[in-house]
């Protein structure tokens, strides 16, 4: 099917087990985490929201908003290992009139976001 995720299982196996996917796309379900080069990024496709976690090591630092889920409005660029995502949300402050997006940086794992976080 066009949409099942390639899924692999952890290489430890005193791991916890964890689904990883190289890439979402629409029409995917769950909550992903999103690892870029310096921030975290939390993807709940059953919600269809958006939230940024920069990281101290974020090339770009803090942005407005961040820690803060977002209704997502329109996908330029779904996740995918290797490469960005580009996710577009109304503006909070003016969601009638601004659109926001962002652009992260290159992404180096997608993992199913545990249960309850």
């Amino acid at each position: 099917m066009a949409n099942e995720p390639n899924v692999q299982q952890p290489q430890d196996a005193n791991d916890p087990p964890s689904e990883t996917v190289v890439e979402l796309a629409d029409g995917m379900r769950g909550r992903w985490v999103v690892a870029s080069q310096g921030s975290t990024h939390v993807w709940d496709l059953d919600t269809l929201t958006y939230t940024r976690r920069p990281g101290p090591a974020s090339p770009s630092g803090a942005f407005d908003y961040d820690g803060i889920a977002h209704r997502i409005t329109r996908v330029t660029r779904w996740p995918r290992v290797g490469d960005q995502s580009l996710v577009w949300f109304d503006d909070p402050a003016s969601p009638f009139d601004t659109e926001q997006f962002r652009r992260s940086s290159v992404i180096v794992s997608i993992t199913r976001a545990p249960e309850g976080t």
